[in-house]
Parts: C-alpha cells; sequence; structure tokens
C-alpha cells in the first residue's frame, strides 16, 4: 500500500477525496489528515507519506510552500495539488516546484484514479532505475561507495543499520513468493530481481535462524524449486558475497534432487583430488576415470560438501577434457538447469560423452566459406540467439557432433560460437535500449540472459559502459518515465 495524506482547511474538501474512490482498491491508505501547511510540514517529517495530496491556499503556510520546504527533507515525497479554476496559475507553479499532477475540485473518481495509477507507474519506473543501479554497484563492489549503496537502498525503503545488518535469502524458481516473516525478523524487506527464474531478498536484521528449515519449507508452491539462506551480514560490501552464497544454496537442489530450504555454507577445501583426476581424464580420455570422477563427487555429497557450483565445474572441466572447448562452457547454473534436472542425470550424460567418439574430422570439401552445414547453424543461431543456447545444445538440435560444430566456426568464421552469440545480443540489448522502455532487467531476459549480473558484466566489456550508461547517452526511449514534460488532458 502507498501512504497517503491529504492536507486541506476545509474539512469537506477532505472528506470528498476520502469518499471519492475505495482508496484500497487502487493499492492506496490515507495515513493522516492536516488542515493547514505547518501541521502538513510535520505530519510528513513524522510518517513519511508516499503521496500528499494538498490544496493551494491555505491560511500560514500555503501548499506552494509546504511543497518546497517538504523536497528540502529529501523524503522522495510526491504531491498532487488541489485547486479550483481560479487557482490554475497556482498549479502551474506547483507543477514547476516538482508537483506530479493536480485535481480540480470538485472531485470526480475517474480523474483521481488516473493520477493515482500515473503515480503508481512512476513509481515502479524509479523503483526499477534503482534496483538496477544497486545490481552494478553491487556487482562492481571494489570501486562502489558504500554511501551510494546505503542511499540506494533507502531508496528502496531500507535504512541501513551495521548493527542491524541483514539476511540475504535466495528464491529459486518462475513461481510468485510471498511469506510471512516470524515476528522475530526485522523489517522491512526490499526484493531484487536478478534472473527470469530468481529473486533476491535482502532482509533487515539477523533472520537465519528464523527463517531455516519448516519456517516455509512445506508450502512452496510447484514452480519454486529451492530457498537459500545466507550468513547474517552487517557490512553493505558483503551484500554481493552474500547473494553468490544463498544462490548456490537455492540451487542445492540439483544435488538433493528435491526442493527445499538450505542454508549457505562454505565447501571444504578438498577439490585438489578431483582436479587431479580431471587432468588425468584431459590426458588419457579413459572411461574408468570418469567413474573414479563420479566416486569422488558421490563422497563428497556423502559428506555434505558439494554444490551446484562445482557440479558446474565438473561438467565444463569434462567437457573440456573431452572436446578441448574453453570458450563454449556454461557460465550459470541456469545454463546448466535447463540442460539437466539433477546431478544424475549430468552424470550419466557425461559418462556417455566419454564413451562416445569425441570428434569429427572436418572434411576436406566443407572447408569453405558457402558451407552449407555452417550457414545452417548461423542461421538457426540468428533465430533463436533470444533462447538459453549453447554450443552442445546446436549440436544436440541439428544432430552434428559437437567437436565438429565447433571446428565449423574457427575454419568458416573469424568468430568462435560464444563470440558470434554475444555480438547478435548486445546488438539486440543495445536497440532495445534505444528504442523501447523495456528495464534493463527486462532487456537481458529478452536477448537470452538468464543471469542478470553476467548480462551487465558482459555488456559492460561489449560496449565499454554500462547498459545504464548507454541508455542515457542514446537519449530516453519513447514512452519511458519523465520522458516528455506533463501535460494536462
Amino acid at each position: 500500500m502507498y501512504k497517503v495524506m491529504l492536507v486541506d482547511d476545509e474539512k469537506w474538501i477532505i472528506k470528498s477525496l476520502k469518499t471519492s474512490i475505495d482508496w484500497h482498491a487502487h493499492g492506496f491508505e490515507i495515513i493522516a489528515e492536516a488542515s493547514n501547511g505547518f501541521e502538513g510540514l510535520e505530519k510528513i517529517k513524522q510518517l513519511s507519506p508516499d503521496l500528499v495530496f494538498t490544496d493551494i491556499r491555505m491560511p500560514g503556510m500555503d501548499g506552494l510552500e509546504l511543497i518546497r520546504q517538504t523536497n528540502e527533507l529529501n523524503k522522495g515525497i510526491s504531491f498532487i495539488i488541489t485547486s479550483g479554476y481560479k487557482e490554475f496559475e497556482y498549479a502551474k507553479k506547483a507543477i514547476q516546484y516538482g508537483a506530479l499532477d493536480y485535481c480540480l475540485k470538485p472531485f470526480e473518481e475517474e480523474e483521481i484514479i488516473d493520477i493515482l495509477n500515473k503515480f503508481s507507474s512512476d513509481q515502479q519506473a524509479k523503483h526499477t532505475m534503482v534496483q538496477t543501479e544497486l545490481l552494478n554497484l553491487l556487482q562492481d563492489n571494489e570501486e562502489a561507495s558504500p554511501l551510494h549503496v546505503k542511499d540506494c537502498l533507502r531508496r528502496l525503503g531500507m535504512t541501513w543499520s551495521e548493527e542491524k545488518g541483514a539476511t540475504v535469502i535466495v528464491v529459486a524458481g518462475s513461481g510468485e513468493f510471498e511469506f510471512e516473516l516470524p515476528a522475530s525478523v526485522e523489517r522491512p524487506y526490499i526484493t531484487l530481481r536478478t534472473g527470469r527464474n530468481k529473486k533476491v531478498y535482502v532482509i533487515q536484521g539477523e533472520a537465519a535462524a528464523a527463517l531455516r528449515g519448516a519456517s516455509f519449507s512445506e508450502g512452496l508452491s510447484d514452480n519454486i524449486q529451492g530457498i537459500g539462506i545466507a550468513a547474517w551480514i552487517q557490512d553493505t560490501t558483503a551484500i554481493m558475497n552474500a547473494i553468490t552464497e544463498a544462490n548456490t544454496a537455492a540451487h542445492h537442489f540439483f544435488i538433493a534432487g528435491e526442493k527445499g530450504v538450505w542454508t549457505a555454507f562454505s565447501p571444504k577445501g578438498r577439490m585438489e583430488e578431483m582436479t587431479e583426476l580431471l587432468r588425468k581424464l584431459s590426458r588419457t580420455q579413459d572411461a574408468a576415470c570418469i567413474q573414479e570422477i563420479f566416486e569422488k563427487i558421490d563422497s563428497f555429497i556423502a559428506d555434505g560438501d558439494f554444490t551446484i557450483h562445482r557440479a558446474l565445474h565438473v561438467y565444463n572441466m569434462v567437457l573440456f577434457s573431452v572436446y578441448h572447448l574453453a570458450e563454449e562452457q556454461f557460465y550459470s547454473y541456469e545454463q546448466l538447469l535447463n540442460k539437466f534436472n539433477t546431478l544424475e542425470e549430468m552424470k550419466a550424460y557425461l559418462q556417455k560423452l566419454i564413451i562416445e567418439p569425441k570428434s569429427e574430422q572436418l572434411p576436406e570439401s566443407n572447408k569453405n566459406p558457402k558451407n552449407i552445414t555452417f550457414l545452417n547453424i548461423l542461421s538457426y543461431m540468428d533465430e533463436h540467439f533470444r533462447e538459453d543456447i549453447s554450443l552442445q545444445s546446436i549440436s544436440e538440435k541439428l544432430q552434428i557432433n559437437l567437436s565438429y560444430v565447433s571446428q565449423l566456426f574457427r575454419k568458416n568464421g573469424s568468430e568462435t560460437f560464444l563470440q558470434y552469440l554475444t555480438k547478435k545480443r548486445i546488438a539486440c540489448a543495445c536497440e532495445l535500449l534505444r528504442n523501447s522502455s523495456l528495464s534493463i532487467q527486462e532487456v537481458s531476459e529478452q536477448v537470452g540472459y538468464a543471469d542478470y549480473f553476467h548480462f551487465a558484466k558482459t555488456f559492460k566489456k561489449s560496449m565499454g559502459q554500462t547498459a545504464t550508461q548507454y541508455r542515457e547517452s542514446a537519449g530516453k526511449p519513447p514512452g519511458s518515465p519523465n520522458s516528455a514534460p506533463m501535460t494536462k488532458k
């Protein structure tokens, strides 16, 4: 609910506003009333409403002065001016002070609803922009100012306190997730969407113990696969690490084979033996070696010491050992999950990979730039680059040996598979940033990136600036927030 305050020296005006519409039905709650500007300013300081309806002419302090002094508080409060036809010039001046809009007396239901919808849309757009700003700051943790991070958190509704700290949880899955926080858990919390099927909650206070276990694991919907809970943190510089840890824990269903709630943990330093086995596989291509790797994985799981992060590492290393493909490996848990439902499925696939032929040599007749198979691959990528495609998925879809696909790229083009795919996606992202009002999160998903952080990193590497900076330098897209001056119909 957005919090609303009404300020007018005539009680019947306030009563008329209150009864004009069903405020709750539109997501608003009237929290206070005031009969003049002085009283209104004091209640604004105390209650921090989101939206204030104020009259222009009032005794003592008028509406214009109320807006001016409230703006100095830097609370991000929006104003709607209520005025009669004779005060139209005052209303225009109020808009110059930053008022969102004005409505004429006597009030009409449709006009007020339009204004509230406009406010909601404006707030959502601002909220999305601040979320993007915060995600970019968290990714550039070393360069980000803690004050800047705290300011973003404040604008999202959380005043950071080192004493209270925060707990980060990640929810993996496409379903909507709502939960009632235990009474012991501090409020508020903020939500950040970091992927098509992933949300991050930053909850004020030490909430790990209260949120652990059966507190909401029994009621998980079919579309929610896992919840990961990171340890309590006190410093904003630790937020990104907490997100990473909680994200890994949320995807533990891949290892466990069932949905659940898991607390983040740091695996013990026992990967040296696994790394040596992977090196041995690369040297020998021995099917018996993959069995040793699986036995080592099983021993890690038995000790509670294996994560999806390690599974992704093993998958990429085995793929590299067999096909020697360095660039075309999976970069996210989402890609792994798009191919396998469980760790057992991944192991079965890798076992088959070792047994089957490892490569196909590129026939001499196919080494020219007009290679039909290669052109078919490019055509498929041009059509499907917005999807979660990989070198492996293309080889399976077009029924071409994986090594052969890689060779075709190296023989027929100046780019690798990944370079070509990235160029297509970033070019499409640039077009959307220039010509649409989609949020940057939505753009990243539209062009095929399941993880926002990977998109942000790739875009900056490709374009030399962040997606936000690119959009600003290219000019505001049509229909974007604040792209045109406000007018009254």
